[in-house]
């Protein structure tokens, strides 16, 4: 009898402790400006206000877990990251990523294929890609034909500037990228000089995510942070955030 009483304590600890709300959030951040970028040892940028103001709602504490993309998901995969802001919705990711149930941005710039001024590549259409080595961000999510596409080569790397560099030193043909996160990372004469934008662009909005790790604590509270998000919209905080910077 007293072992079976042991085992249900046991079992109620478990859940207890699995359900108990957490005073801190750890949140995957990889630098991307504008929306992310640290200067003087302080996060910045659009993702970093969204999040400041979602934690105030939360009553939380933020703790920045830096990481590059394909990290940022691993950790969070794992449940040692709890949340990330910013993220494209795959089939992929919802296994292990619990979305919130409503976009906080939908992204209307469109991705493009850059090139040296001097290159004599041509893309005027998705399928002139096939021949080409086409620079991407590792771990990152484009659009679902491009992401599945094994026609053609691609060379993943941590962030835009060593996609500039290798582009430069004729290591890739192409990489894809918005403009809004390419032009902070690149020197304003070499943008006009030596890079140009091929013809083809996808220019399809892509809804921008907050999503929670199911191997983390915090997954427990996803009907609370839905709730907040879903405040904070409603109240146009989170628009406003957009629109300022």
């Amino acid at each position: 009898m007293k072992k079976y009483i042991l085992i249900i304590l046991l079992c109620i600890s478990a859940l207890t402790q699995g359900t108990e709300k957490q005073e801190s959030i750890r949140i995957a951040i990889h630098t991307e400006p504008p929306y992310a970028e640290l200067i003087d040892g302080k996060y910045t940028g659009i993702h970093i206000d969204i999040i400041n103001v979602l934690a105030n709602q939360l009553i939380k504490k933020i703790i920045y877990v830096p990481c590059p993309v394909v990290r940022c998901l691993k950790l969070l995969e794992e449940g040692k990251a709890d949340m990330i802001v910013g993220l494209r919705k795959t089939n992929k990711r919802k296994k292990y990523l619990a979305y919130l149930p409503q976009p906080f941005d939908i992204q209307k710039f469109p991705l493009h294929f850059y090139l040296r001024t001097d290159s004599r590549v041509i893309i005027n259409k998705y399928e002139d890609l096939k021949s080409l080595n086409v620079g991407t961000i590792r771990g990152a999510s484009y659009f679902d034909a491009f992401d599945n596409d094994m026609s053609f080569e691609k060379s993943p790397v941590n962030n835009q500037s060593q996609l500039l560099k290798m582009l430069l030193k004729k290591r890739i043909d192409t990489f894809i990228e918005r403009e809004e996160t390419v032009r902070p990372w690149i020197d304003k004469m070499i943008y006009r000089d030596d890079l140009k934008l091929a013809k083809y662009q996808y220019n399809k909005s892509v809804e921008s995510y907050v999503a929670l790790s199911r191997q983390s604590p915090i997954f427990f509270e996803w009907s609370k942070i839905a709730k907040a998000q879903a405040e904070l919209l409603a109240s146009g905080v989170i628009q406003n955030i957009m629109a300022n910077n």
